[in-house]
Formats: structure tokens, sequence, C-alpha cells
């Protein structure tokens, strides 16, 4: 047997008990010098310090109720509104002729968008009210601009759009 034989024949183990070691160890060095913050509850604020703690109650804000229906779905027609709309034609456009809203502003219905506009500048207190804008099956962006119009133009700034599962639930139209 030769010397070449017998280096063929030692297998190259490794021996992991080291690295295992040297794992743990470092493993418990930064477990150990870890520092914990706790963040909840804790935000940064610069307050004023020379004045002291306000004690007035918040006053609740009452949000309105602004709904927009279709009473009546009309006639689909082209974009130009000249000929009834057929499926594939301009592009998909197309508009409603002799097509009937109601608009909800709490207990009160509109069925015109003139009388819902005066309504909400009447209603409009000039504080930042909160105001949900809430859309039903059927209605269009369309529809909904000119009323998110007049409740912006009304003094209105902070307005949600509202959902319900009435609205999840409903087929669509096509």
């Amino acid at each position: 047997m030769n010397a070449l034989d017998s280096i063929r024949e030692e297998r190259a183990e490794l021996d992991m008990t080291p690295m295992i070691d040297v794992t743990f160890l470092l493993l418990i060095f930064f477990m150990c010098t870890l520092r914990f913050k706790v963040l909840e509850g804790q935000l940064t604020a610069f307050l004023p310090k020379d004045v002291g703690n306000i004690q007035a109650p918040a006053v609740p804000l009452e949000k309105l109720q602004v709904s927009v229906r279709v009473t009546d779905p009309g006639q689909k027609m082209n974009a130009a509104g000249t000929l009834p709309y057929t499926e594939g034609s301009d592009h998909g456009r197309h508009t409603f002729q002799d097509r009937q809203l109601r608009y909800d502003v709490g207990s009160q219905s509109f069925h015109s968008l003139q009388e819902f506009q005066s309504a909400v500048r009447r209603i409009a207190t000039g504080r930042d009210q909160p105001c949900v804008l809430q859309a039903y099956p059927g209605v269009i962006l369309e529809d909904v601009i000119p009323v998110l119009d007049g409740l912006t133009g009304s003094g209105f700034v902070d307005i949600a759009f509202g959902g319900s599962m009435e609205v999840l639930r409903a087929p669509v139209n096509r």
C-alpha cells in the first residue's frame, strides 16, 4: 500500500462542536446586551409647558348622513344623447335620459339637486362637521360629483364615502 492510497481512504470530518459553542456564546451575548424599549403608549409631543391642563370636555360632532339613490333609471342613451345605447358602441360611454334621483340629508328627502344644495347650505353649521356620503346601487359617478361639489361648496371639509351591506349585496346592472 502506498501513501496515496492511505490519503484517499482518510475522510475529512468537521467537528461542529466549536461552531455551536461560538453560536451559543454570541446568542447569549446579544441577549444580555439588548435593551428593551417600551414605545407603546408613549408619543413624543412638544406641548407648551406654561399652560396647565384644560379640563373642557370634548364635544362630539354628529355626522351628517347624505345618500343618493336612483328612483327611476330612465333610458340609457349613447354619449351624444341621441340614440338608445347599444352594447359595445361608443367605447362604452353612455348617458341617461329622464333619470330621477333622490337625495337624502338626514331624515329629509329631496328630488332635485337645487333643493338638496340649498338644504345643505342651511344645515352647514360653519364648524368642521363630518359628513358621510353614500351612493346606492345604480348611482354613477356623474350623479355623485354634483353632490360632492354641493357639500364642499357649503363648507363641509370632513367628507367620507360610506357603504353598506345593502350596497355590497346588490346585483350589478350592466
